[in-house]
Parts: C-alpha cells; sequence; structure tokens
C-alpha cells in the first residue's frame, strides 16, 4: 500500500485499521485513510472493492467489526445517540439515487433537515430552501414533485437538501450514477463550486474515471477491501500500480 499522511490539524475524516462487513462476510480488512479539509477525496476501486461499505461506515449506517472511525477529530464508533447525531447534523449525505421522499414537494424536502434540526420560523426555513434551491440552479422546482424531476434534476434537489444546515463536509455515494456524459459533467462542476466557493470539504464514492479526472484532489484506491494507494490523483496515476492504470485505462 502506497499513503502520505495528511497534516493532522486539517484532517476532518479519518479510520484506523477499520474492519467492516455483513453478517459473517468481511469486506473491509484493516482500513486506514484520511480525508482532508477543502479537498475533494475520492473513494475508488472496481465494483465490489467496499466502497460503499466504507462510505457506510463512515456515517455510521453500520456499526464497524473494529477499528476507528473519526470525524472532525470526534471519535464516532462508540458514540451514543445523542451525540452521534450532533456531529451528522455537520455532516451532508447526497445518496447515489438522492433518496428523495416522493409523496412531497422538492421544497419540503429540502426542508426536512432545517425542521428536524434547528427551530427556526416556517418564513425563514422556506428563504433558506429558496436559497439553498438557487445554489443548486433548481429554484424553479419548488412546487414540483420529485417524479416530475429528470435525474440529474433529482441529484440537484438532494444535493440542496444534503447542504440545507451548512454543513462543512459533505458525503456523496455515486454523486453521477446513471447520468448521461453532460449532466455528469454539469453535476461535477457544481461540486467542485461547493468546494471553492462555499469551502465544503466532500468525500466522493466513485468509479466513474472522467468525473474522478474533473473533481478528485486526492483519492483512496481499495481492492478487495484494502487500502492499496492513498495520494493525490496525480500520484496515483503515476505510481506504476497495476490495479490502479488498469481502472483508469478502462474506465
Amino acid at each position: 500500500m502506497i499513503m502520505k499522511i495528511a497534516s493532522k490539524s486539517t484532517v476532518l475524516v479519518s479510520t484506523q485499521d477499520l474492519c467492516a462487513g455483513y453478517g459473517e462476510e468481511q469486506i473491509l480488512y484493516d482500513v486506514s485513510m484520511e480525508a482532508c479539509k477543502h479537498e475533494i477525496t475520492a473513494i475508488l476501486g472496481t465494483s465490489g472493492c467496499g466502497k460503499t461499505t466504507l462510505l457506510k461506515n463512515l456515517i455510521r449506517l453500520f456499526q464497524p467489526w473494529s477499528g476507528s472511525v473519526k470525524i472532525f477529530n470526534e471519535e464516532i464508533t462508540d458514540m451514543d445517540e445523542p451525540e452521534l447525531n450532533a456531529i451528522l447534523a455537520r455532516v451532508g449525505v447526497l445518496f447515489q439515487y438522492g433518496a428523495l421522499l416522493n409523496s412531497i414537494t422538492v421544497a419540503e424536502n429540502v426542508a426536512i433537515p432545517l425542521r428536524q434540526h434547528t427551530d427556526l420560523s416556517e418564513s425563514m426555513i422556506e428563504r433558506l430552501v429558496r436559497i439553498k434551491l438557487d445554489l443548486v440552479e433548481m429554484g424553479h422546482t419548488l412546487s414540483k414533485l420529485p417524479s416530475e424531476l429528470s435525474g440529474g434534476m433529482r441529484k440537484r434537489a438532494a444535493l440542496a437538501r444534503a447542504i440545507a444546515l451548512d454543513p462543512p463536509l459533505l458525503f456523496c455515494d455515486e454523486p453521477t450514477s446513471g447520468l448521461d456524459p453532460m449532466t455528469s459533467a454539469d453535476l461535477d462542476h457544481l461540486i467542485l463550486r461547493m468546494r471553492d466557493d462555499l469551502g465544503i470539504s466532500i468525500v466522493v464514492v466513485s468509479h466513474h474515471v472522467a468525473s474522478i479526472d474533473r473533481i478528485a484532489d486526492k483519492i483512496i484506491f481499495l481492492d478487495n477491501g484494502r487500502v492499496l494507494f492513498q495520494g493525490s490523483l496525480k500520484e496515483a496515476k503515476s505510481a506504476g500500480i497495476k490495479q490502479i492504470d488498469e481502472f483508469f485505462r478502462n474506465g
């Protein structure tokens, strides 16, 4: 494994010797990784390598078997629910298929975290919802249902919901999955704006080479549940590692 350790003062997300799986099947083996402030960190690898499992353990959708997971330098593996919720309130998540509720409008979807985690007035919530949707160029969809939107528009609406609470950290699971090349590029540019204009640090799970080339500052490459490489995108492409070379050549 090739790995460069970042300055501890800049690390927002880290794992140490993380082991995880489902039932009796182990998926991750001693995974140690870091994601840093104001960077886009891409978690890469071929299908079945453990990318999504790692993401689910980072936000504790699943409890790791062993090892450490820290967010904002706080160990979350042994937190109780109130402590964990306080940490996760500062984290946005863009799920692979958006995970919008189809029975309510786009505006109502974006308002969910504001209603759950703040005591703001309804007028202020409505104002913030408009601001967030305008940020992702979706202000015209306030009263629409998710079923009335295209795939790319649903991803943008879900992104607006993910940043509703102004999180300093955003996790994205296959954000460009299922999108055509032009829509994928547009969404990538929007993610770059989240980093550059809003100062959001982003961790992205992806297998799309074109997208990775556009947005990634650093990559974590998984192979059979283990970290094979951690470093910059440029370093990864020049490292001479067979699995990484094949990934970028065949993607």
